[in-house]
């Protein structure tokens, strides 16, 4: 009975640690843990005028190696799209951006989104928004 018992918890502890994800890709190892993305401007509620440059600054930190970076400058109300660019960030699990959009074309004021989305090297994608406040 202790050998059935303990051929029981050998399989058991090879399926558990068999399960973790293979990251034969040039990812970094490990099992997969979500990308965190991090705004350090713009804040949520910020105002930013017509004719001003306006800075999307922040981090974005990956267990695995990111692959890109993509930013997204949207009107809220009618989805209409301001502003985008990607960046391709290989073999790095840090990565800080700064982008520039010079902000023009803002006639009233206007609710609008900045959306980043990070991209590993496993395809895994993590989005974040903030809102902010275009104003001529």
């Amino acid at each position: 009975m202790k050998l059935m018992t303990l051929i029981a918890a050998v399989m058991v502890f090879s399926t558990f640690t068999s399960c973790n994800k293979d990251d034969n890709n040039g990812g970094g190892g490990g099992s997969e843990v979500a990308s965190v993305i991090t705004f350090t401007f713009p804040t949520t509620g910020a105002i930013v005028l017509n004719g001003t440059p306006m800075k999307v600054e922040g981090t974005i930190s990956d267990n695995n190696s990111l692959a890109s970076a993509r930013v997204e400058i949207r009107n809220k109300t009618t989805g209409a799209v301001y502003f985008s660019q990607t960046t391709t960030t290989p073999t790095t699990t840090f990565y800080r951006f700064d982008w520039t959009w010079n902000v023009s074309g803002i006639t009233t004021t206007t609710a609008a989104t900045v959306k980043v989305t990070a991209r590993d090297m496993n395809g895994v994608e993590v989005i974040k928004e903030v809102d902010f406040t275009l104003e001529n």
